[in-house]
C-alpha cells in the first residue's frame, strides 16, 4: 500500500498479461469498420462543442467516475485510457495512448482546445512541423491543422479505475505499440 493508500498491484505479471491481451483488443477495435473518430462524438455548433452522450453510451463509454467540479452524485466522466490512431499503409495504428480522470473533457481539449496546454498534442505536433513555434508565441490558429487532424483520429477508450494501472498500462501500450507522439520526458 502506496502512502496515499492506493494499492501496488499483487503481481506484476497479471498487469503485464492484461495489457498484452488489451494491445491485440485496442488493435481490433481501432480497425473495426464501425471504429468511430474524435469528432464523431462531439457537434461543434456556434462555437460550442457540444459531447454526443449517445454515442458514448452506445459503445459502452458509460461515465464511471464523478469529476471534481461535478456538483452531482452520479458518474459523469469516463477515467482511463484513450488511443489514437491513423491509417498508415492500409490500417489504423495507435500514434498516442493517454490517460485521464476526465476523458470527455480530454478528447474535447485535444481536438479544439485554445491555448497549448489544454491541446498538448496539438502544440506538440505544430510544434514539430515549426522549430520557431514556442509556448510563448503559439497561437490558437497556429495550431489548427494539428487540432483538424486530432479530430479526424480514430479513437478507443478502455477504463482503468485503479491508477497505478492507469499509468503502467500507458507506459506499456505506447511502449509496445511505439507510438510516435508519446514522450515521457519529464517537465
Amino acid at each position: 500500500m502506496s502512502n496515499i493508500e492506493q494499492s501496488y498491484p499483487e503481481d506484476l505479471q497479471e498487469i503485464l498479461n492484461y495489457a498484452e491481451e488489451l494491445s491485440i483488443s485496442i488493435i481490433d477495435k481501432l480497425n473495426h469498420f464501425d471504429a468511430k473518430k474524435v469528432n464523431d462524438f462531439y457537434t461543434v455548433t456556434n462555437e460550442k462543442i457540444i459531447r454526443n452522450k449517445a454515442l458514448f453510451n452506445e459503445l459502452g463509454y458509460i461515465p464511471n467516475t464523478i469529476s471534481s467540479n461535478s456538483k452531482n452524485e452520479q458518474p459523469n466522466e469516463f477515467k482511463g485510457l484513450y488511443i489514437f490512431g491513423e491509417k498508415t499503409n492500409g490500417i489504423i495504428v495507435p500514434v498516442y495512448v493517454g490517460i485521464s480522470r476526465t476523458i470527455f473533457r480530454r478528447l474535447r481539449q485535444h481536438a479544439w482546445g485554445k491555448n497549448h496546454n489544454e491541446c498538448t498534442l496539438a502544440y506538440l505536433k505544430t510544434k514539430h512541423s515549426n522549430k520557431a513555434i514556442t509556448r510563448k508565441i503559439v497561437t490558437s490558429d497556429d495550431m489548427l491543422p494539428a487540432k483538424s487532424k486530432i479530430q479526424n483520429y480514430t479513437v478507443v477508450l478502455i477504463p482503468v479505475p485503479n491508477d497505478y494501472d492507469l499509468y503502467f498500462l500507458e507506459v506499456v501500450l505506447a511502449g509496445k505499440y511505439k507510438t510516435k507522439w508519446n514522450s515521457f520526458r519529464t517537465h
